[in-house]
């Protein structure tokens, strides 16, 4: 018996629905190959026109890209389309005019029903003659857009309803049409991710109902940023000369390396899972606020940058009474003369509460002299203090120098000699 599928000229994959079809193009994992399909027959010409997923990408000359993105916005036949990327190549000289940039978000507004990710790379200034306009894009789920310094105008004449994630970065943009954006078209909004270039030096308002993640940067700009998010679970500022007010009752982590410049209002609560902050002592730091500081009775895990000058170590030992307790510790300092040493001080203040403590890469030029005050025994408190609850110690970049093995021996001594005490150490390796 003739089989049906040859009777009618097809082979048994060319007989399969387009749906599977098309499901077979993506495992390609190539979009150029699966175009190739079409000189296969007629019944191959228009499968991969249709399909859910576009990435249009790759290392290709400039002009060959232009006209491949082009063509296969032009050639996609399905009324939607799930994911669309296009990550221009990094070739020099090359800038993606204004006309292909803005037919591309036109094509995401009118056929993305999921995700879409836009990356231009290589623009020559940060400001440019032609502003991009983001039009509604009613039906995209997330929007990542990296413009390299484009002006990127926001104010679609519709909403962003399905909404859940938006990044913009390398993109110079208004602030007051940013701030309309966020609290007003977009209503499902749950991450924000932020790397602008201010038109103006305006305070930027994030008013959002719905927002639980955001992440804050402004490129060399110093505009204060103003957060209202009542169900905001994590905050995270890309700098230490950010200026921000936050009203967010749900917050429980925070990455602020400038903690002295925001300011929490009452309803932010006084403990946080995670907190996350930077902090330099040289020569004519001021101290901490201790207002600022001690904001936050507890935190589940504390994370420290600390860069420590000869002139500033005894204001950082007098800022350590301001730091909220925590459970985890993790340490990174740095500096011009210290090495572990100034970490012992601070182990001591969280002697009732610490039981995890990770020490990070250590750096510094020169290890300090045996009569430096982080070595002095009032500095660390060589008395009857004890790290009782302490129950894990990991230390990266241990290097089995003298002053290293020191330390490790004058923080095990502090540690409980009834509790067994997992101690994980990454031996550090200098590599030629």
């Amino acid at each position: 018996m003739i089989d049906h599928m040859e009777g009618l000229g097809l082979d048994r994959i060319s007989g399969l629905p387009d749906d599977l079809l098309q499901e077979i193009l993506l495992r390609l994992s190539s979009l150029p190959a699966a175009a190739r399909t079409s000189l296969l027959s007629r019944r191959w010409r228009r499968v991969w026109t249709g399909l859910p997923e576009l990435v249009l990408a790759g290392f290709h000359a400039p002009s060959t890209f232009l006209r491949a993105v082009n063509g296969t916005l032009a050639a996609y036949s399905a009324p939607t389309v799930s994911s669309l990327t296009i990550t221009v190549p990094e070739v020099e000289g090359f800038h993606v005019p204004y006309c292909p940039a803005a037919a591309w978000l036109r094509f995401a507004s009118r056929r993305v029903a999921g995700t879409f990710s836009l990356t231009l790379t290589n623009f020559p200034s940060i400001v440019t003659v032609n502003a991009l306009k983001l039009p509604p894009c009613g039906r995209a789920t997330s929007i990542t857009l990296s413009l390299d310094w484009f002006t990127l105008r926001l104010r679609p004449l519709g909403s962003f309803a399905a909404l859940t994630v938006l990044t913009i970065q390398w993109a110079v943009v208004d602030i007051q049409e940013l701030g309309e954006l966020i609290s007003s078209m977009c209503p499902r909004l749950t991450d924000l991710t932020l790397r602008v270039q201010p038109l103006t030096d305006r305070a930027v308002s994030v008013c959002s109902a719905s927002l639980k993640r955001l992440k804050f940067q402004f490129n060399e700009s110093a505009c204060p940023l103003e957060v209202v998010a009542p169900v905001l679970e994590v905050l995270v500022l890309g700098s230490t000369f950010i200026q921000a007010h936050i009203s967010a009752p749900k917050l429980t982590e925070a990455n602020v390396p400038g903690l002295n410049r925001c300011h929490f209002a009452d309803d932010v609560p006084r403990r946080l899972r995670r907190l996350q902050t930077t902090r330099y002592y040289g020569d004519g730091t001021p101290p901490l606020s201790p207002l600022k500081m001690r904001r936050f009775d507890a935190v589940d895990e504390l994370r420290l940058r600390v860069c420590i000058e000869v002139e500033g170590y005894s204001n950082f030992l007098d800022d350590l009474d301001k730091l909220p307790m925590c459970e985890t510790l993790s340490a990174n300092v740095t500096g011009r003369h210290y090495g572990y040493f100034p970490s012992m001080p601070l182990l001591l203040r969280m002697r009732n509460s610490l039981r995890k403590l990770v020490l990070e890469k250590q750096e510094m030029k020169n290890i300090c002299l045996l009569d430096c005050p982080c070595r002095l025994t009032a500095s660390h408190q060589v008395d009857n203090s004890t790290l009782d609850s302490l129950e894990e110690i990991e230390i990266s970049s241990f290097k089995g120098t003298d002053d290293h093995v020191e330390f490790l021996k004058l923080l095990l001594s502090k540690c409980s000699p009834t509790k067994l005490i997992n101690v994980k150490i990454n031996i550090y390796i200098l590599h030629l």
